[in-house]
């Protein structure tokens, strides 16, 4: 059976006859870490969607989960997704709606609101992780556990480097 890259795969080789400078490899490596992210994306999504929740609602859930006392201010939950507050606000209210939080004011200030994981979020959450860890488990097989700490390892090295180009606007400059 053909992956799902072989198409891409092909393209990429002919392109690489056609013109030497071609930096196949690189163009490859990059392709493929796009490529199976979209895979991992998309088996996830599917798998959120079969369990009635999508990505953001998830990951906020499994924020408030992670913090001492299940408990977060608003903002802080806008800063760990990586959205708009006014987006937060709006996923709150689903959660909310879904009786997965409660909005309570702070025992020191009573300005201050925090969004508080319910009894009902916790089961939720104890209900919708054992299938995806199980998920995660068939796919991380396929790899010996020194595979994987050599994955890491090479992602990790990647991403610094990516974030290293991008705040010496490396990327910007090779554009000129």
């Amino acid at each position: 059976m053909d992956s799902s890259f072989t198409p891409i795969e092909q393209m990429l080789k002919f392109r690489a006859s056609r013109y030497e400078e071609f930096p196949y490899q690189e163009v490859l490596l990059t392709r493929l870490c796009m490529h199976m992210q979209g895979k991992l994306l998309e088996n996830r999504n599917k798998m959120l969607k079969a369990q009635g929740i999508n990505e953001t609602l998830f990951m906020a859930l499994i924020t408030l989960e992670s913090q001492e006392n299940h408990s977060i201010q608003p903002s802080e939950l806008s800063c760990a997704l990586g959205s708009s507050r006014t987006n937060a606000t709006r996923i709150a209210d689903e959660l909310e709606k879904r009786g997965w939080i409660e909005r309570r004011e702070s025992d020191n200030d009573r300005r201050c609101l925090h969004l508080q994981l319910t009894e009902k979020g916790h089961a939720f959450l104890q209900e919708v992780l054992p299938p995806q860890h199980n998920c995660l488990h068939q796919l991380w097989s396929s790899l010996s556990t020194t595979e994987k700490d050599q994955l890491e390892h090479i992602t990790r090295k990647l991403l610094t480097r990516l974030d290293q180009m991008e705040q010496d606007g490396t990327v910007l400059d090779a554009l000129r």
